[in-house]
């Protein structure tokens, strides 16, 4: 009996989520911390400081423009998982809590990438979004930029 309470006990505990779901806000917020923890890093101790606190202001300022659509008009649904994409949209996988920190290229691609998945995840059917793709166009510039070397 006691057996049988502890396997239906762990069960239970197994189907459990380990992590608890993230708001898409926290999730944008950690993306912003990435950018600035990159562009802090070592590797970039000899890029001009302006540089990099332009970068900063780019990556945080855009985080604020994705929040502020997102409180407008954005879909989350936290039964869902990751708390999206909406129902006719097709399953993307996000990962917005690891990047590569051996290699400083990669990334800040990643990065990028992260914002450009966040606004197809959460705010995909905002009307900027939906008819313009304005942080789609936006992260594949930024992309473009980091790949040329000309950030």
């Amino acid at each position: 009996m006691k057996l049988s309470t502890i396997c239906l006990a762990g069960l239970a505990s197994a189907t459990e989520k380990k992590v608890p779901p993230r708001h898409p806000t926290d999730r944008l917020n950690r993306l912003v911390e990435f950018s600035q923890e990159i562009l802090q890093s070592e590797d970039f101790r000899f890029f001009d400081q302006r540089w990099i606190k332009k970068w900063e202001n780019k990556f945080s300022n855009n985080a604020g423009r994705m929040g502020k659509v997102f409180e407008r008009c954005g879909f989350y649904d936290e039964s869902l998982e990751h708390g999206g994409p909406a129902v006719d949209r097709k399953r993307r996988d996000l990962d917005f809590d690891r990047y590569n920190r051996e290699d400083p290229c990669e990334g800040m691609k990643q990065i990028i990438t992260g914002f450009r998945k966040w606004s197809e995840r959460y705010i995909s059917k905002c009307s900027g979004q939906r008819n313009y793709q304005y942080q789609v166009v936006r992260m594949g510039k930024w992309a473009k930029k980091w790949n040329e070397g000309k950030g």
